[in-house]
């Protein structure tokens, strides 16, 4: 099915880009893309809550994944795709431009897993200014997609009303499905995720008609990161278990600031490494995207925190658990 929505109000905002506000929308833009929700999911990883930022990055994923399926089904290409002149109108990287023309347009992933991630967000803490900002993000990623030209206005509404209800079905439903998965083993979990994985791609490139090549990768990445979730979080909490409100402001920051870098270097490093080993829109091209963000995933929620811990930038929660027991016990004797 194909389905081409308007294209004047398209031209209406190429035509009118601001220069002041360009730049602002890229950096927008880039809160939607993995990379930035590495940078807010870190955040409140080691600063705040570590189940709160597993629960948000699985969830953001897997949003993502249902997005790409859907993309598929629908086929709606993206805007200038069909005019062929989407070089001179999209306001984004000739790097990134690739990536995007052979990617579908509806709904988008931006403003879907936008509004999964930050609804949850908001209904999950008690903070009037986390819950402003969550609000604000979520228009300013979907805002920025048709502003640069790379989706349609339709494109955002439908990935904002999809997101949202993603969202409040996690908020509703996710603990009873957390019980579930708790109790299947650790291998299981493991095994579960890397045959969906493999599972999910096969479907998906059969629906696009078996070609790999127009194929986008973006969903091996988004696969990659859930596996990887799946095996850090629990190697973390027996082998680490970081405090994450540990520490002052200016520790937290340090450690955050470690992480992110660990995490963008991992993800950088080995994207041009396994770009000299193999075609990225190959079998084994796409087997090493899944495998780059599996490791990526490690790296962040486990490696960074196992190393944090040993250089003094956090307490561990069981020795913290410890101190205050001795404390206790020492204001008793002392009473």
């Amino acid at each position: 099915m194909e389905q081409h929505f308007s294209m004047a109000a398209m031209h209406w905002l190429a035509d009118h880009r601001l220069s002041w506000l360009t730049p602002l929308m890229q950096a927008a833009s880039f809160l939607g893309e993995v990379q930035g929700y590495v940078v807010v999911g870190t955040l409140i990883y080691v600063t705040f809550d570590k189940s709160l930022a597993v629960r948000l990055m699985l969830l953001v994923t897997l949003t993502m994944c249902l997005n790409h399926v859907l993309k598929i089904l629908i086929k709606n290409p993206r805007p200038f795709i069909l005019e062929g002149d989407h070089l001179q109108k999209w306001s984004v990287p000739q790097s990134y431009a690739r990536d995007l023309a052979i990617e579908y347009s509806t709904p988008s992933g931006h403003a879907m897993a936008g509004a999964a991630f930050y609804s949850y967000l908001f209904g999950s803490v008690r903070n009037w200014l986390v819950r402003m900002l969550a609000v604000v993000a979520v228009l300013l990623t979907g805002a920025s997609r048709p502003y640069l030209g790379v989706h349609f206005v339709e494109d955002i509404l439908l990935g904002w009303a999809i997101g949202s209800c993603v969202g409040v079905l996690a908020l509703s439903h996710g603990r009873r499905l957390g019980a579930w998965w708790n109790k299947l083993s650790y291998a299981r979990r493991i095994t579960f995720a890397v045959t969906a994985s493999a599972a999910f791609w096969v479907i998906t490139v059969a629906m696009n008609g078996w070609e790999i090549d127009s194929q986008p990768r973006a969903f091996l990445g988004y696969a990659g990161t859930i596996t990887g979730i799946i095996i850090a979080q629990p190697l973390e909490l027996q082998m680490v278990d970081f405090d994450p409100r540990s520490s002052s402001i200016a520790v937290k920051v340090l450690r955050y600031l470690l992480t992110v870098a660990l995490s963008l270097f991992a993800l950088e490093s080995l994207g041009s490494l396994f770009t000299t080993i193999a075609d990225n829109y190959s079998v084994v091209g796409y087997a090493l995207q899944y495998a780059r963000y599996v490791i990526v995933s490690i790296v962040s929620l486990f490696l960074a925190p196992w190393l944090f811990t040993r250089i003094g930038l956090a307490k561990t929660a069981t020795g913290q658990a410890h101190r205050r027991s001795l404390d206790e016990n020492g204001q008793q004797a002392c009473s």
